[in-house]
């Protein structure tokens, strides 16, 4: 439910702050005065559109910030509050909505910043809003289907689980011969490209590592004058010149092994002199043997660098690395032999569709028979309504067309039909003229799938426009009775809806220093009947219309007490069957 709605520099409102109960709140006040302001103030609130013209004049922008109190959230909107990480945990939604002239668009709820899509996708959960000429939810034919199944309750949905289950293995089936049912043309085409590129990679007989070696090889191979000048330099530098370090080393560990034995210091020295000799020599050895060792091949470095260009080309179709250019030519092989088996595989497969489709019919079937008896019953309650609103000649129906084709929520297409006098052809309900005919027919509806809708909250902008009288006092009935499960926000100018209130708020224009601005007024006993003469008579209220709204306010109350009594009872009787 909505608990509080805070309002500034919206349209003719400079700041205006509203709370609101539970149960069937109705706003009344002149035309003009700034009712249906705040209704769209709460539709932009959930998702609505928003506009810079709604920005109050002299001004820079508008704020609109309301609390929801939903301790039973609808599981879908708890899966999105989840997903966008908003926390939910005292079961309250703060939403906050601000538009600048630049057209900067801030949204956040309970913190969290949103866009204008994710809040429509979440707002659909809190309230549902209905206006006089307004084509909503239940006038749209896509959600008929959704609304039947919702009322259907646990029958449908185990029939539709069961479907859904037959309907996805028929589609895994299906991508599966999809994937592989190429025409012959292109399947002969791929064949060769495959053959050709497994052929190849296998004639290079690549290997790991092999790019690594073949690049070492080759700079050796590029820098071999300078590799042998630099061995045959340091070979000579240390034992074959005429200055070496091999002979200076042994003659300097020649001079210390004459003082070796005459302190342990001297003696490390010679130890020391007589190592790097022997270093020298062994480095020497090594460095001819890798001199020998040299040869170069002009040929050898023409076949490396003919290898690294295959390994380029290889790696420029296959993969960054030998290691993915193998990876590719095993999937390949893979692929191959699918292909090659293709027309066996595709008979299995055609077989095993042609099984889960029988399997998919029957589901679809007695998804389709269990539908039909739950569409018998909400015909069945949807003209009761209609007949406590005074449409007794009036007749719901449910018309049931099959679809082309299977899809996820069955084969079947539903639109609601309704023939609003005996005598008439069933016309498609989004088809029926508006006014009061279509207010009566639209609570109807509304009091069947208040419940299917799971919203917190249903606002009436002005539904009750045509009607009097009797078919006044129905309609007023009625939303008192959707209020005892949902709360109920409505804009009225019948004096029957205002008595049968909870809660009235006197929506009135002032002028203030030359600007009109909008003034909520929460009534009082004696301010109710006040207003309730004033909507029967008009401006001129006399002590008789005083005292007619009285006892209308007295009658109302007791209607109320029925009403809530009826419902408990239902409830009660429900909840032991």
């Amino acid at each position: 439910m909505l608990q509080n709605l805070t309002i500034e520099n919206f349209a003719i409102i400079d700041h205006l702050t509203v709370d609101f109960d539970d149960g069937m709140t109705v706003l009344t006040g002149e035309t003009g005065a700034g009712k249906s302001i705040i209704i769209d103030a709460v539709g932009l609130l959930v998702g609505g559109r928003g506009s810079t013209e709604f920005i109050r004049y002299g001004t820079d922008s508008f704020h609109l910030s309301g609390l929801f109190f939903m301790p039973a959230l609808d599981p879908a909107a708890h899966a999105l509050l989840e997903e966008w990480h908003i926390p939910f945990t005292d079961q309250q939604l703060e939403i906050r909505r601000d538009l600048e002239k630049n057209g900067r668009n801030t949204i956040k709820v309970n913190g969290v910043a949103l866009t204008v899509a994710s809040l429509k996708r979440l707002g659909r959960y809190i309230v549902d809003i209905h206006g006089q000429n307004e084509h909503q939810t239940l006038m749209d034919p896509k959600s008929h289907l959704h609304f039947l199944d919702q009322y259907g309750g646990e029958k449908i949905a185990q029939a539709l689980l069961h479907y859904q289950e037959e309907y996805q293995a028929y589609r895994t089936l299906q991508h599966q011969y999809q994937a592989i049912s190429l025409d012959d043309q292109a399947s002969a085409q791929r064949i060769d490209l495959l053959t050709f590129q497994i052929d190849e990679i296998e004639q290079s007989q690549i290997v790991v590592g092999e790019e690594d070696e073949l690049l070492s090889e080759r700079e050796q191979l590029q820098n071999y004058q300078q590799i042998v000048e630099a061995l045959t330099a340091a070979t000579e530098g240390l034992m074959q010149g005429s200055t070496n370090a091999y002979d200076l080393v042994g003659t300097l560990a020649s001079s210390l092994s004459h003082i070796a034995t005459l302190d342990p210091k001297y003696n490390q020295f010679y130890q020391e002199a007589e190592s790097i000799y022997y270093n020298i020599e062994g480095l020497s050895g090594d460095i001819a043997h890798a001199l020998d060792g040299l040869s170069y091949d002009p040929n050898r470095l023409n076949a490396i660098e003919d290898r690294l260009a295959l390994l380029q080309n290889l790696k420029r179709k296959y993969g960054a690395d030998e290691a993915e250019i193998i990876a590719y030519v095993e999937q390949a092989r893979l692929e191959l032999n699918e292909l090659t088996h293709q027309e066996s595989r595709q008979q299995e497969l055609q077989q095993a569709m042609s099984k889960q489709g029988k399997r998919l019919k029957m589901a679809a079937r007695a998804l389709h028979e269990v539908r039909v008896e739950q569409a018998e019953s909400l015909s069945q309650a949807v003209d009761q309504q209609l007949t406590e609103l005074y449409m007794q000649k009036a007749h719901f129906q449910v018309h049931f067309e099959e679809r082309r084709h299977f899809q996820n929520d069955g084969k079947d297409e539903v639109v609601f039909y309704l023939s609003t006098n005996q005598g008439e052809p069933f016309k498609p309900l989004h088809k029926i003229a508006s006014g009061g005919e279509m207010s009566r027919i639209m609570l109807a509806m509304k009091a069947i799938f208040q419940q299917a809708q799971g919203v917190t909250a249903i606002i009436f902008d002005e539904v009750d426009t045509g009607v009097s009288g009797r078919v006044a006092q129905a309609i007023a009935n009625k939303m008192y009775r959707i209020s005892l499960a949902t709360q109920v926000l409505c804009i009225s100018h019948l004096p029957q809806v205002a008595a049968m209130a909870d809660q009235q708020l006197l929506i009135q224009k002032q002028e203030t220093e030359g600007r009109t601005r909008t003034a909520v007024e929460t009534l009082d006993v004696s301010g109710r009947v006040e207003q309730i003469a004033r909507m029967s008579a008009g401006e001129i209220v006399s002590a008789a219309t005083r005292a007619a709204a009285e006892e209308q306010l007295a009658s109302a109350a007791l209607e109320r007490k029925q009403l809530a009594s009826a419902h408990h009872a239902v409830g009660e009787r429900d909840h032991h069957a």
